[in-house]
């Protein structure tokens, strides 16, 4: 049963209504997005496991921020101001290294973590990506309007942070896109702390030595850019990506039009701080089968020793089990992405699964959310129901993984259908009122912090964003203390 606290949390000059829904004894919710704000969409979360501060960014005409200090229960706006105004969203966030102060200043709060937030910029030049970062906690922020630019324009940046232990401006900073032209695989690299002036780019699907042209190939003119990450321990970056074929590119439609199958997944792997790339294939469907429903995740686990590689996890919704038949579909590399084994299936119910998310702890844990409906053809006039799933595997790096799957909404979350084809499906009137992404993160007690776009029972109602913490599962972090999960500075 759903029971709503109004609670009332003054965030600067906005006054926040913000419901928390009881989810008993594995967890709660809470609206995150203020009430008045009703466009709010792809939401991505990143925990700083320092002090439990969880961080949630999400588009709404635009980039949006808010902190919760006490382990979800209630979130502040925390507003970007930008000396150009409004960017375009497409948000990412991550969690760097200790703040560069040792003394308080204005922009400044000694003993914080820097906090980062991608998105595409508005002006001065449009479809750029920016870089905003906060060293006191969201009171002001510093943005780096061109972090990474691109001729031919630049879509769907993801982040990734590798932090410094020692000084936020020591942090290296990466940012993964493609373009709407030849839409190769661009990663923008700052090993000083996302600065202004410190971002280098190279290409991250021309291959390597072994196959010098087969991925730039592939990829040429159609991918899904789906996440960027860093090995914890060795500080190797990897980045992944899904596209067609060179056949099926130039003759079913070029430049992201998603009109195809995009059934190939690949990863690239850089030892080098973003220098050099290898790229490997990660799977390679039928023609088919369509792997970008919309987007592959990425993670790797931590192996718990410096030097020591973790695993790699792939994991994207497939259509391999019939036309009409989306799953979610999990690999993993023991051997820094060069192979990967046959694909295992992760959910155990009937139905169409979207939006697959993954996150990554210790060894062979990992974390997953993804968008279900029981219906095979999801469509508005059926007004399909549709749910947020929960699931966890403890031993994602072994041949046979086992997952245990829960809900993580308390009620549905959509009706209707849900459009795969981008900024494309206004061409056929698709639903894309939830757009493309959810996202997951683990918390300090090993517990799972769950972001999506919420729209209830209403046919193309207003949307928010909804954080949940649940506890229903192992913690993904051996030897955390469980007292820790859902907790932040603040407490409970």
């Amino acid at each position: 049963m759903k029971t709503a606290l109004p609670q009332f949390v003054l965030a600067g000059t906005i006054l926040c209504v913000i419901t928390l829904a009881a989810m008993g004894a594995t967890g709660f919710t809470t609206q995150v997005s203020p009430s008045s704000q009703t466009n709010a969409t792809e939401p991505y979360i990143a925990i700083d496991r320092s002090d439990g501060t969880v961080w949630v960014a999400w588009q709404a005409s635009g980039t949006h921020v808010a902190r919760s200090d006490d382990g979800g229960r209630t979130f502040v706006q925390t507003p970007i101001d930008d000396l150009f105004g409004r960017d375009l969203g497409d948000v990412d966030i991550a969690v760097g290294g200790p703040s560069p102060c040792i003394v308080a200043t204005m922009g400044c709060t000694p003993g914080t973590r820097r906090v980062y937030v991608s998105s595409l910029e508005r002006t001065p030049l449009p479809l750029q990506a920016r870089l905003a970062f906060t060293d006191n906690r969201g009171a002001s922020w510093t943005v780096n309007s061109l972090a990474a630019i691109n001729q031919n324009l630049i879509d769907r940046p993801w982040l990734a942070v590798d932090p410094s232990p020692a000084n936020a401006d020591q942090d290296s900073v990466y940012i993964a896109y493609h373009n709407f032209t030849d839409s190769e695989i661009y990663v923008a690299s700052s090993h000083m702390g996302g600065q202004v002036g410190t971002f280098t780019t190279t290409v991250a699907s021309l291959g390597n030595v072994v196959s010098p042209s087969f991925p730039a190939i592939d990829s040429f003119c159609n991918t899904v850019p789906s996440g960027i990450e860093v090995d914890p321990e060795t500080h190797q970056i990897y980045v992944q990506w899904v596209t067609a074929d060179p056949v099926a590119n130039t003759t079913e439609g070029c430049n992201i039009t998603m009109i195809q199958n995009f059934h190939k997944v690949w990863i690239s792997r850089s030892d080098n701080g973003g220098l050099t790339w290898n790229a490997f294939p990660v799977y390679n469907g039928m023609l088919s089968e369509n792997t970008s429903d919309i987007f592959a995740a990425l993670a790797v686990d931590d192996s718990g020793v410096p030097g020591t590689p973790g695993n790699v996890y792939s994991v994207f919704a497939d259509n391999k089990l019939g036309p009409s038949v989306f799953d979610i579909w999990f690999t993993h590399s023991g051997n820094k992405g060069v192979t990967w084994p046959p694909l295992v299936k992760v959910n155990s119910d009937k139905g169409t699964h979207f939006f697959p998310w993954i996150a990554a702890g210790s060894t062979g844990r990992v974390d997953f959310i993804w968008l279900n409906s029981p219906d095979y053809t999801p469509t508005d006039e059926e007004g399909s129901p549709w749910y947020v799933t929960f699931a966890q595997t403890t031993n994602g790096n072994t041949a046979t993984p086992k997952f245990n799957q829960t809900s993580g909404s308390s009620s549905v979350i959509h009706v209707g259908g849900i459009c795969v084809n981008g900024i494309f499906c206004t061409l056929n009137g698709g639903n894309r009122d939830l757009a493309d992404s959810i996202s997951t993160a683990i918390d300090r007690g090993g517990s799972a912090g769950l972001v999506w776009t919420d729209q209830g029972r209403v046919l193309h109602g207003p949307t928010n964003i909804t954080y949940g913490c649940n506890t229903s599962q192992q913690t993904a972090i051996v030897g955390a203390s469980s007292g820790l999960s859902c907790k932040g500075p603040a407490g409970p």
